[in-house]
């Protein structure tokens, strides 16, 4: 896998994505006097069925250890590409520390759920084992020992079947749509629940705006926080710098950083 182009405002810097791209041929989602459910079931459609631009990045992982002394860095390659009507979200982890490679590549599909393809190196400098597909709860499990799980790169709370639309906050002085997701099986590690902020303007765009997602535990403890971090303008656009996820549990938090020094064009793909 040959990664040239740098980073792009994707869906978790973009976001999350984290985003932008033509979505104009979709009807734009209503959710005004609707019941909560239904508004909430509009909302997670949208959002699972937009694409982030396709292109290329690297950055790093930047982890730091519950004792909040120790940070490791671990440089990552990411590339979105679309193979309609289906897209794919991959990364590339290198080795360190005595840790092989990983890649995942995260298959999304507007009407069906996703597919994650994991395979990681038994050691440094050794090829990657073969790949596993894996799904939903299965994804349950860390990318180069972060706190980025599969599933939260895949976003897949919007996958649950109970989708909550909360009354609208302010978040980041942006309006937002507060969406709170349930998971009917949360298993022993997993999240019941997962509340979201998505910037209204941006939704209304068709171009995601998450700002900040909170998960909880079955126990209804915060587990995890997710949030933006700051962007820099380069060639009129708006770009992600670095974004993080926070482990309250475990006390360990990883930063991606992306590198946004040498601006390249979009890596042409086949349709």
């Amino acid at each position: 896998m040959r990664f040239r182009n740098l980073v792009q405002l994707t869906r978790w810097a973009a976001a999350v994505l984290l985003l932008s791209g033509d979505f104009a041929a979709f009807a734009q989602p209503q959710t005004d006097d609707l019941t909560p459910e239904a508004a909430g079931q509009i909302i997670a459609a949208e959002l699972r069925k937009q694409k982030p631009p396709e292109g290329e990045w690297k950055g790093r992982l930047k982890i730091r250890s519950h004792d909040r002394k120790t940070v490791t860095t671990i440089p990552v390659l990411g590339k979105v590409s679309w193979i309609e009507p289906m897209w794919r979200n991959e990364y590339l982890t290198g080795a360190i520390d005595g840790k092989g490679a990983e890649h995942l590549t995260i298959v999304h599909s507007a009407t069906g759920p996703n597919v994650y393809l994991y395979a990681k190196a038994p050691t440094p400098g050794a090829p990657l084992g073969e790949e596993k597909k894996l799904t939903g709860a299965e994804a349950n499990i860390p990318l180069a020992n972060s706190d980025f799980w599969l599933a939260d790169l895949g976003f897949e709370f919007y996958q649950w079947p109970k989708q909550v639309k909360r009354p609208s906050e302010m978040k980041r002085s942006r309006a937002c749509y507060v969406l709170e997701s349930f998971n009917p099986n949360p298993g022993k590690n997993g999240y019941s629940r997962v509340v979201t902020w998505v910037d209204i303007d941006s939704f209304k765009q068709h171009q995601g705006g998450i700002i900040q997602a909170e998960a909880y535990d079955q126990d209804n403890k915060k587990y995890k926080e997710f949030s933006l971090g700051h962007f820099r303008k380069i060639n009129d656009q708006w770009q992600l710098e670095d974004m993080e996820i926070t482990n309250i549990k475990d006390n360990t938090r990883t930063k991606v950083e992306y590198d946004l020094g040498q601006k390249r064009p979009p890596a042409q793909t086949s349709k």
